[in-house]
C-alpha cells in the first residue's frame, strides 16, 4: 500500500490523521505480513522439530487433526480468493469475450458461517481439546483470522485467548499467537491493551524476526493514543534496521514513511 500527500493534503491535519489511521487498519488487518511466512517456517520445519516434543500419541493425533483442518482451510480460503479474482479480472477486462470464465457458485457468500462454519467448529473443537500445544494454538491463530475477516472481533480476541495460557518466550508460534492478539486489540480501538501484547515480542530475543513488525505497530497505536514523542522513536528505531542490519524490510520501509508524515504533521 502506498500513501501520497499533495500539499494542500498537507494543509488539513485532520486529513493527515485520517489517511495514517486507514494506513494502520491496512496493517494491522494484514497480518500475514508476518504471519503467512512465519507459519510455512513452523510447518516446514515441523517434520525436524515436532517429533522431539510430540513424544505422546494423544500430541500426534493432535498435531494430525491440526494439519488435516489447516489443508481444509487453506484450499477454500484460497479457492474463494481464486473467485475473487475471476470476477474483478471479468469485470474490468475490455473484451468480455475475452474474460476469463467466472463462476459465482464459487464466491464466498459473505456469511460466515455458510463459507467457513464446518472449520470454525473443527479449530474450536481442536483449541477446546489442546489448548496448550503447539496444535491449539496454530488453530487459534486461523480462527482468529476467520473471525477478523468478517470484523468479529470479540470472538478473534476469545479464541486467542483461550491458547495464551500456553504459551512461552522462547517458541515461535506463541511469538505469532502474541502479535495477532495485540493486532485483534487495535482492530477493536483497545491499543493500550495491544501495545502490551507488543511489548512481549519486542522484549524477547526468541521473537527478533518480528521486533521490527511489532515496534511499527506500536508506533501507529501511539499515534492513535496522542503520544507523538514515543511513536517517532519507534519509527526512528524501525526505519534505521535497513543501515543497521543491511536490509530492506517492508517494516523499515513503512515506518520510514510514516516517520514523514509524523513530521510533516507536527509542522503543520
Amino acid at each position: 500500500m502506498s500513501t501520497k500527500f499533495s500539499k494542500e493534503d498537507l494543509k488539513n491535519p485532520d486529513q493527515v490523521t485520517k489517511t495514517l489511521r486507514q494506513g494502520f487498519v491496512w496493517t494491522t488487518t494484514h497480518s500475514k505480513i508476518v504471519i503467512t511466512a512465519v507459519i510455512a517456517f513452523v510447518v516446514i520445519g515441523a517434520g525436524a522439530s515436532l517429533m522431539g516434543y510430540l513424544s505422546n500419541k494423544k500430541e500426534v493425533a493432535t498435531q494430525e487433526k491440526y494439519f488435516s483442518l489447516e489443508k481444509s482451510y487453506t484450499e477454500k480460503k484460497r479457492g474463494f480468493e481464486e473467485a475473487a479474482r475471476a470476477e474483478m479480472m471479468a469485470a474490468t477486462s475490455k473484451d468480455k469475450k475475452g474474460a476469463p470464465a467466472f463462476d459465482p457458485s464459487k464466491k464466498a457468500s459473505g456469511d460466515m458461517q455458510k463459507d467457513f462454519g464446518t472449520l470454525i467448529t473443527g479449530f474450536e473443537a481442536l483449541i477446546n481439546e489442546a489448548p496448550k500445544t503447539v496444535a491449539g494454538q496454530m488453530a487459534a491463530l486461523n480462527l482468529s483470522d476467520i473471525y477478523l475477516s468478517y470484523k468479529k472481533y470479540d470472538e478473534a480476541a476469545e479464541a486467542l485467548n483461550k491458547v495464551e495460557a500456553g504459551l512461552n518466550k522462547s517458541d515461535l508460534t506463541s511469538g505469532l499467537v502474541w502479535m495477532q492478539m495485540g493486532n485483534v486489540m487495535a482492530d477493536k480501538g483497545d491499543c493500550k491493551g495491544a501495545i502490551e501484547k507488543w511489548n512481549v515480542i519486542t522484549a524477547s530475543k526468541a521473537f527478533n524476526f518480528a521486533h521490527d513488525e511489532a515496534k511499527l505497530r506500536q508506533g501507529l497505536c501511539y499515534e492513535t493514543l496522542n503520544d507523538s514523542a514515543k511513536a517517532e522513536q519507534l519509527y526512528t528505531e524501525v526505519s534505521n534496521t535497513a543501515d543497521t542490519q543491511n536490509t530492506d524490510s517492508i517494516s523499515s520501509r513503512e515506518a520510514a514513511k510514516y516517520l514523514r508524515l509524523l513530521k510533516a504533521k507536527k509542522n503543520l
